[in-house]
């Protein structure tokens, strides 16, 4: 058997500042806000991070508790990837202050940034480095998200919707069991001017005090079926490269964007709702965190066996994130 990543350790870390739908509603002056947002989004409540955590501090917390889960210590880390469009800075890559952080100094370290697509992304590419190349043994593949810092609060779009949080998996390698089978990455450039923080680069800098602020937020309307018609697009794709179709599957874990989203998806694969779980009433959407979160839950649960009790359980991962990416893979479960 060729060599493969298994997921060996899963850590999670949320604020403790939470805000409500009802305390939203009161401040926006909007009279049933509360209410629609958990009958069309699922969300009760959100996370935000203080004045003086960031990015690398949410990210840092949940390493350092997959490490502990895993059974390892930073220094067993060979690769550190961090999935986030809420850096702590425009340059240098965020995932070197995590890295420092925690203290994986034989780590090598990189950013990636797909938008909310992006944990996927890094679970492939840190898949394929302990498949490629025999030096690697662990990798750390964290998703982070710290939005609250860019919404605009008198802004009902974006200040109900965003939250903070972050999630990280331990990838390590295995020559006797299959873990990360496939993976497929989409995208429709079309929409990279729809939803984002366009101030600050290079087609926008900041170059004086008078610079606008950094706020996330939709300068274009998504079509509402987008992520309807792509979820299961990108999810099929993966799965057709191992020969598996969706009755295959044990459990299918999302971007937490869309409570009617996800069952409207689970219809279209033809999987019983029961084969999901969501995490969105309690946290919020979390981003690029989104998928380790509800992973982390599930077991929490008792849905899920904790990572190093799994039974080869089939996991689809399906993402997706402003630009458009969207991101799916396959897993066992061991």
């Amino acid at each position: 058997m060729s060599r493969s990543a298994i997921i060996t350790g899963i850590g999670m870390y949320v604020p403790d500042k939470i805000v409500t739908n009802e305390e939203l509603e009161k401040s926006l002056n909007r009279p049933g806000t509360a209410d629609w947002l958990v009958k069309n989004v699922g969300i009760k409540q959100r996370r935000l991070m203080a004045d003086e955590e960031n990015t690398s501090d949410l990210a840092t917390k949940a390493g350092k508790e997959a490490l502990e889960k895993a059974g390892l210590i930073a220094e067993d880390i060979d690769i550190l990837i961090l999935s986030t469009d809420t850096p702590d800075f425009l340059s240098p890559a965020t995932s070197v202050a995590i890295a420092h952080k925690i203290g994986a100094i034989n780590a090598g370290t990189f950013d990636v940034n797909a938008a909310c697509a992006g944990l996927v992304t890094a679970l492939d590419i840190g898949a394929r480095y302990i498949q490629t190349d025999t030096s690697i043994r662990h990798v750390m593949v964290i998703g982070a998200y710290g939005m609250t810092k860019f919404v605009d609060w008198s802004n009902h779009y974006t200040c109900t919707l965003f939250s903070d949080g972050a999630g990280a998996i331990i990838l390590s390698a295995s020559e006797n069991k299959k873990g990360f089978l496939s993976s497929q990455l989409n995208a429709d450039g079309s929409y990279y001017d729809h939803l984002g923080i366009f101030v600050g680069g290079t087609a926008e800098p900041c170059k004086d005090q008078n610079c606008g602020k950094q706020f996330v937020e939709f300068r274009k309307r998504f079509p509402p079926e987008t992520n309807v018609n792509n979820w299961p697009i990108v999810t099929r794709q993966a799965l057709e490269k191992v020969n598996l179709i969706p009755d295959d599957c044990d459990w299918f874990f999302f971007t937490q964007v869309n409570k009617s989203t996800i069952k409207a998806v689970m219809d279209s694969l033809g999987a019983p709702i029961e084969k999901t779980h969501t995490v969105m009433h309690k946290w919020g959407y979390t981003g690029s965190a989104c998928v380790p979160l509800v992973i982390y839950d599930a077991i929490a649960k008792g849905k899920l066996p904790p990572p190093g009790q799994g039974n080869g359980e089939i996991i689809a991962l399906c993402t997706s994130g402003g630009g458009a990416n969207f991101s799916a893979a396959v897993l066992q479960w061991w």
